[in-house]
């Protein structure tokens, strides 16, 4: 009897201390251990056991999202089966996902559930989208929700770790390489392709929702799979959310591109038969096209020979497009593209009633973004005249542009060129914001450096006969014929350089006025006069010098000074820029003071300072410039030229009667 007693006193007492734990356990009395397990130690038995095999807690945890996110769309990263314990309503709002990582909430069955073991690779759940986010940034979260048993969380809500998006975003967006921009801007980074968006919400319909198509061309046909060598590229269409993360408002996406060399990437969406976007990224082209650009930074290119909204570089009958930096519209637009040959025969008979072969051409196919620059090549045929080239503003967005490139005027401005540097056009007969070169019955302009702006404004060229009668009718009551001109119509652009040769009329010309004024954004306002008979004067005096009419000069220093026939002569025999800039002063001091005006007596001298502008000229490479002074007798003079406010640059006085 003691025995029975004793053995329904222990069968007793273990129901109870039974009924008591699976009452404190409710509604999770699945997760019972006997007494004898360490149901003590909080997290003991999650180490060891697996509790909640059937993840009935579960239901717990998702109830406690949909109550405390009662507005959204729920990206909860669990087994399936666990919405199968929800109403329909609530299964609407926790949809499936197919990735890790495109998940806001984690459900596990334990807090202590190892993640760190796992082998990304074996399963495209955990493949991952970034260095910086893998299967550990979860388990490090601190839990938002946990239901808890015996001090284990059987099933507990851990948040994603928005900082390793934020920083994983960034990452791809400062260091990868920007293959496109459409809906999505593209990137390649770490043997992958990178899709992102700054305004991608999972929780709305938009392009992340979509399949999106994705075909790799290789450049070695050989290496495609052999199921898709038909069609000449490998198939890897995606839906958007596999691999996907969102967070902040943005969306990111990795596609890993295999193995072999590739060539093009054609990728974008299609919706109910039409194209939403699409990115045609040809790498090839992208390899030359940077190259190119290097070799253009480098000066292997020279300069440009047009600029516009695009600079263009000929080199090796290659045409070569460049815009940095590049933006949205700037390459959208077709681009028209008409050669000149040198010969018309050498056109197709199709195209010798328009003068010109059409090449026009998709930046898309012959161009490439690199690092926010725009480079498009095209090969030219045969010999040619001319280039003329742009784009219509037909694309939104997208600005209108040509450029008319006379190439055989490049030739001939090239020429031109290289007979000034060699000293056939002598020195210029003026020199400001353009060198002025004149030889035969040709004015030539020249700029060794040409910016933008030195070419916008009009220029002026007014020329003053020396006989009135020589002028149309029309012109004479003002003097001079007008002869201006607009230099990107007339000259030559190469190398940097600016070079236009106008022929000047027939008669005898007295003088020209030319310059340009500064109407156009940027440009510059000069103007240069030139005195034809001053300069004959000047080269008939110094041939006089030169024969020994004026004897030896009577002063030498910055100019030797020659007098003779109660004048003046000041000769520089190699005349450098700057050489007759400063005003010159001229000091006259009579035998007799008292003969002097009012305004000079107190001075003791006459004062005939003067411009070299009013009273020389250039004669080939020498400087000379007369002054005729006054019929009492002269004891001594003083000259030189001085700067205002610095003093004189040079002086020296000599007496009159030398």
């Amino acid at each position: 009897m003691a025995r029975r007693a004793l053995a329904y006193g222990i069968a007793g007492a273990g129901l109870i201390t039974t009924l008591t734990a699976m009452a404190a356990l409710h509604p999770h009395q699945q997760v019972y251990f006997n007494p004898l397990t360490d149901t003590k130690t909080p997290g003991a038995l999650a180490e060891r056991y697996d509790m909640d095999y059937w993840q009935l807690a579960h239901r717990q945890s998702l109830e406690y999202l949909l109550a405390h996110y009662p507005d959204d769309m729920l990206r909860v990263w669990m087994e399936n089966i666990n919405r199968e314990i929800l109403t329909q309503n609530d299964k609407d709002r926790i949809p499936v996902l197919d990735s890790l990582y495109a998940a806001d909430f984690y459900l596990w069955r334990q807090r202590g559930f190892d993640l760190h073991s796992i082998n990304p690779q074996e399963d495209d759940y955990f493949q991952p989208i970034h260095p910086l986010i893998r299967p550990r940034n979860i388990t490090d979260q601190q839990p938002i929700y946990s239901v808890k048993a015996y001090g284990s969380g059987i099933a507990t809500i851990l948040p994603k770790d928005d900082a390793a998006y934020r920083a994983a975003y960034e990452d791809v967006a400062a260091n990868g390489e920007p293959l496109a921009r459409s809906d999505f801007d593209i990137y390649a980074y770490d043997g992958a392709l990178y899709y992102l968006s700054a305004d991608c919400s999972p929780r709305a319909p938009n392009q992340a929702a979509l399949r999106i198509f994705l075909h790799i061309t290789p450049a070695n046909p050989a290496d495609l799979p052999a199921a898709s060598r038909e069609f000449g590229f490998e198939n890897r269409d995606f839906w958007f959310r596999n691999r996907a993360a969102f967070f902040d408002g943005k969306c990111m996406n990795r596609q890993p591109l295999p193995e072999y060399p590739v060539e093009r990437i054609a990728t974008g969406v299609y919706s109910k038969g039409e194209l939403i976007w699409s990115a045609d990224i040809n790498l090839v082209a992208r390899a030359t096209a940077k190259s190119v650009y290097e070799s253009i930074a480098t000066g292997d290119y020279g300069a440009p020979i047009a600029q516009s909204r695009f600079d263009l570089y000929l080199r090796d009958n290659t045409l070569t497009y460049i815009k940095a930096p590049c933006a949205e519209g700037d390459a959208d637009a077709r681009f028209f593209l008409h050669i000149f040959p040198a010969d018309p025969a050498a056109l197709p008979a199709d195209r010798r009633e328009f003068g010109f072969a059409n090449l026009d051409f998709q930046f898309a196919y012959h161009g490439a973004y690199v690092d926010g620059i725009c480079v498009a090549t095209r090969e030219l045929p045969y010999p040619i005249a001319r280039v003329r080239t742009g784009h219509n503003a037909t694309a939104p967005g997208g600005d209108g542009w040509s450029a008319d490139i006379d190439l055989s005027a490049r030739v001939a401005a090239q020429t031109l060129y290289d007979s000034i540097v060699a000293g056939d056009y002598g020195k210029p007969v003026a020199q400001s914001h353009f060198d002025l070169y004149l030889s035969g019955n040709f004015l030539t302009y020249l700029k060794e450096s040409c910016n933008e702006g030195d070419a916008d404004a009009r220029f002026f060229l007014h020329i003053f006969p020396a006989n009135l009668a020589d002028l149309p009718a029309g012109r004479r009551e003002f003097g001079f014929v007008n002869s201006g001109f607009s230099l990107e119509k007339s000259a030559s652009f190469f190398d940097g350089k600016c070079v236009n040769r106008l022929p000047l009329p027939d008669y005898s010309i007295a003088r020209i006025r030319t310059g340009q004024n500064a109407t156009a954004p940027g440009g510059n306002e000069w103007r240069a006069d030139i005195d034809l008979i001053a300069r004959a004067a000047a080269q008939a005096l110094h041939d006089r010098i030169l024969a020994g009419d004026y004897g030896a000069p009577v002063a030498q220093s910055r100019f030797d000074l020659y007098l003779s026939d109660n004048r003046l002569a000041y000769v520089k025999e190699s005349c450098e820029a700057g050489d007759t800039d400063a005003r010159f002063f001229l000091h006259i001091f009579p035998v007799a003071p008292a003969g002097l005006p009012d305004v000079w007596r107190e001075r003791g001298y006459a004062n005939f300072d003067f411009q070299f502008a009013d009273h020389g000229a250039y004669a080939g490479d020498k400087c000379v410039a007369t002054r005729d002074l006054p019929d009492y007798p002269i004891e001594r003079i003083r000259t030189g030229q001085f700067v205002s406010g610095e003093g004189s640059l040079w002086r020296t006085e000599f007496p009159a009667a030398q």
